[in-house]
Protein backbone atom coordinates (compact mmCIF):
# COMPACT_ATOMS: atom_id res chain seq x y z
CA UNK A 1 0.00 0.00 0.00
CA UNK A 2 3.08 2.44 1.15
CA UNK A 3 4.34 1.96 -2.49
CA UNK A 4 0.99 2.27 -4.13
CA UNK A 5 1.19 5.85 -2.45
CA UNK A 6 4.72 6.69 -2.70
CA UNK A 7 4.28 6.14 -6.72
CA UNK A 8 1.26 8.47 -6.89
CA UNK A 9 3.16 11.08 -4.47
CA UNK A 10 5.93 10.57 -7.44
CA UNK A 11 3.89 11.14 -10.29
CA UNK A 12 1.83 14.58 -8.42
CA UNK A 13 5.03 15.80 -7.38
CA UNK A 14 6.34 15.18 -11.45
CA UNK A 15 3.37 16.85 -12.60
CA UNK A 16 3.27 19.92 -10.26
CA UNK A 17 7.67 20.44 -11.06
CA UNK A 18 6.93 19.96 -14.99
CA UNK A 19 3.53 22.53 -14.85
CA UNK A 20 5.80 25.01 -12.70
CA UNK A 21 8.86 24.40 -15.08
CA UNK A 22 6.05 25.00 -17.95
CA UNK A 23 4.82 28.39 -16.57
CA UNK A 24 8.90 29.61 -16.54
CA UNK A 25 9.46 28.12 -20.03
CA UNK A 26 10.51 24.99 -20.22
CA UNK A 27 12.48 22.08 -17.88
CA UNK A 28 16.19 23.21 -16.99
CA UNK A 29 19.04 23.18 -19.77
CA UNK A 30 20.11 19.27 -20.05
CA UNK A 31 22.69 18.48 -17.90
CA UNK A 32 21.70 21.44 -14.98
CA UNK A 33 19.70 19.70 -12.24
CA UNK A 34 16.82 21.96 -10.57
CA UNK A 35 17.24 22.50 -6.99
CA UNK A 36 15.38 20.61 -4.62
CA UNK A 37 14.92 23.65 -2.64
CA UNK A 38 13.08 24.87 -4.95
CA UNK A 39 11.56 22.13 -6.31
CA UNK A 40 10.21 21.79 -2.83
CA UNK A 41 9.43 25.36 -2.74
CA UNK A 42 7.33 25.36 -5.26
CA UNK A 43 5.80 21.87 -5.00
CA UNK A 44 3.98 23.09 -1.38
CA UNK A 45 4.39 27.30 -2.42
CA UNK A 46 6.93 27.93 0.48
CA UNK A 47 8.21 31.66 1.91
CA UNK A 48 12.40 31.83 1.16
CA UNK A 49 12.07 31.67 5.36
CA UNK A 50 10.12 28.08 5.27
CA UNK A 51 12.66 27.05 3.15
CA UNK A 52 15.67 28.16 5.34
CA UNK A 53 13.39 26.77 8.32
CA UNK A 54 13.69 23.37 6.46
CA UNK A 55 16.95 23.19 5.60
CA UNK A 56 17.81 23.71 9.11
CA UNK A 57 15.15 20.65 10.17
CA UNK A 58 16.37 18.60 7.63
CA UNK A 59 19.89 18.91 8.86
CA UNK A 60 18.99 17.83 12.34
CA UNK A 61 16.67 14.93 10.85
CA UNK A 62 20.33 13.79 9.29
CA UNK A 63 22.29 13.83 12.03
CA UNK A 64 19.79 12.06 14.79
CA UNK A 65 19.04 9.37 11.24
CA UNK A 66 22.57 8.69 11.10
CA UNK A 67 23.08 8.01 14.62
CA UNK A 68 20.27 5.19 14.50
CA UNK A 69 21.48 3.95 10.86
CA UNK A 70 24.93 3.30 12.81
CA UNK A 71 22.94 1.30 15.80
CA UNK A 72 21.38 -0.37 12.89
CA UNK A 73 24.51 -1.16 11.32
CA UNK A 74 26.45 -3.03 14.47
CA UNK A 75 22.63 -4.42 15.73
CA UNK A 76 22.97 -6.30 11.88
CA UNK A 77 26.13 -6.82 12.25
CA UNK A 78 25.77 -8.41 15.79
CA UNK A 79 22.80 -10.42 14.23
CA UNK A 80 25.01 -11.62 11.01
CA UNK A 81 27.72 -12.71 13.16
CA UNK A 82 25.28 -14.51 15.54
CA UNK A 83 23.54 -16.72 13.07
CA UNK A 84 26.54 -17.46 10.48
CA UNK A 85 28.55 -19.43 13.77
CA UNK A 86 29.30 -23.07 13.10
CA UNK A 87 26.45 -23.64 15.53
CA UNK A 88 24.37 -20.70 16.42
CA UNK A 89 22.64 -20.30 19.77
CA UNK A 90 19.01 -19.35 18.67
CA UNK A 91 18.25 -17.36 21.73
CA UNK A 92 21.39 -15.33 21.15
CA UNK A 93 20.40 -15.30 17.35
CA UNK A 94 16.86 -15.05 18.54
CA UNK A 95 17.80 -11.89 20.56
CA UNK A 96 20.09 -10.22 17.97
CA UNK A 97 17.18 -10.22 15.45
CA UNK A 98 15.00 -8.71 18.08
CA UNK A 99 17.42 -6.13 18.88
CA UNK A 100 17.85 -4.86 15.48
CA UNK A 101 14.36 -4.89 15.09
CA UNK A 102 13.72 -2.41 17.91
CA UNK A 103 16.52 -0.24 16.34
CA UNK A 104 14.94 -0.41 12.81
CA UNK A 105 11.55 1.04 14.35
CA UNK A 106 13.50 3.87 15.82
CA UNK A 107 14.00 5.19 12.45
CA UNK A 108 10.46 4.48 11.94
CA UNK A 109 9.61 6.95 14.47
CA UNK A 110 12.46 9.19 13.44
CA UNK A 111 10.52 9.71 10.20
CA UNK A 112 7.15 10.39 12.41
CA UNK A 113 8.89 13.25 14.06
CA UNK A 114 9.73 15.02 10.78
CA UNK A 115 6.86 14.98 9.59
CA UNK A 116 5.57 16.38 12.96
CA UNK A 117 8.06 18.70 12.53
CA UNK A 118 7.85 19.63 9.11
CA UNK A 119 4.03 20.37 9.06
CA UNK A 120 4.70 22.86 12.17
CA UNK A 121 6.44 25.00 9.60
CA UNK A 122 3.64 25.13 7.21
CA UNK A 123 0.52 26.81 6.64
CA UNK A 124 -2.98 25.49 6.17
CA UNK A 125 -3.02 24.88 3.03
CA UNK A 126 0.31 23.75 2.86
CA UNK A 127 0.06 21.26 5.12
CA UNK A 128 -3.28 20.18 3.38
CA UNK A 129 -1.56 19.75 -0.02
CA UNK A 130 1.48 17.70 1.69
CA UNK A 131 -0.95 15.92 3.05
CA UNK A 132 -2.50 15.04 -0.33
CA UNK A 133 1.29 14.35 -1.70
CA UNK A 134 1.85 12.13 0.94
CA UNK A 135 -1.81 10.14 0.90
CA UNK A 136 -0.85 9.96 -2.91
CA UNK A 137 2.51 8.05 -2.13
CA UNK A 138 4.79 10.55 -3.87
CA UNK A 139 8.36 11.69 -2.80
CA UNK A 140 8.79 15.41 -2.02
CA UNK A 141 11.39 17.11 -4.12
CA UNK A 142 14.50 17.71 -1.65
CA UNK A 143 13.33 15.73 0.99
CA UNK A 144 14.97 12.90 0.25
CA UNK A 145 12.86 9.96 -1.64
CA UNK A 146 10.15 7.47 -0.24
CA UNK A 147 11.74 6.94 2.60
CA UNK A 148 13.07 10.70 3.11
CA UNK A 149 16.55 9.71 4.69
CA UNK A 150 18.26 10.40 1.58
CA UNK A 151 19.65 7.72 -0.65
CA UNK A 152 19.52 4.53 1.48
CA UNK A 153 15.99 5.21 2.31
CA UNK A 154 16.22 5.26 6.01
CA UNK A 155 13.16 2.51 6.16
CA UNK A 156 12.75 -0.29 7.85
CA UNK A 157 14.19 -3.17 5.72
CA UNK A 158 12.43 -6.56 5.64
CA UNK A 159 13.83 -8.87 8.33
CA UNK A 160 17.26 -8.94 9.97
CA UNK A 161 20.00 -8.30 7.16
CA UNK A 162 17.50 -6.54 4.86
CA UNK A 163 16.33 -9.29 3.62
Amino acid sequence: MKKVLMTVLIVLTMTTVALTQQRRGGPPPQGERQDPNEALKAALGLTDAQVSAVQSLMQTRQSRAQAIQSKIDQKRQAFETAINLASPNPSDVGNAAIALRATEKRMAGEREWFLTEFKRLLTTNQVQTLESLIAAGAPLPGLGGPGMFGPRGGGMRRGPGGR
